[in-house]
């Protein structure tokens, strides 16, 4: 690959394969995304029919269905950091890192994780922030 380099992995944190549905809601443009993807405690990939820009900055809106039934939501900003096109051409994987977010939401996204590893979720590859 003359001309090329390797993009080198840059996250600090593992990602973990989400598999509830987590339903993700642009506030700002009070918009559907998409679901979750996978996650870390620094940011996530998003499956969405829309795009958000590269260098964008969104309030996302995180929609947890919970065994009641109940839908338990959270906010988180964050900063789209690329978005790839699916084969289909109406799907497109949006990473996002999380930006500024409280203790409270860390603490939600960790307990994400550990459930997900309670489940025995596995590392997915492919690009993530």
């Amino acid at each position: 690959m003359l001309g090329r380099k390797k993009t080198k992995e840059q996250r600090i944190e593992p990602r973990w394969k989400i598999d509830q549905f987590l339903a993700i809601y642009d506030e700002d443009q009070a918009t559907f995304l998409g679901r979750v993807e996978d996650l870390s405690e620094n940011g996530m990939c998003v499956l969405s029919t829309e795009t958000i820009p590269v260098g964008n900055h969104v309030k996302l809106a995180v929609e947890i269905i919970q065994d009641d039934g109940g839908v338990k939501t959270f906010f988180l900003r964050c900063r789209s950091l690329w978005a790839q096109a699916e084969g289909d051409g109406r799907h497109h994987k949006i990473g996002f890192q999380f930006s500024g977010i409280s203790q409270t939401e860390a603490g939600r996204i960790r307990r994400l994780i550990e459930h997900q590893r309670s489940r025995a979720a596995r590392h997915p590859a492919g690009p993530a922030p």
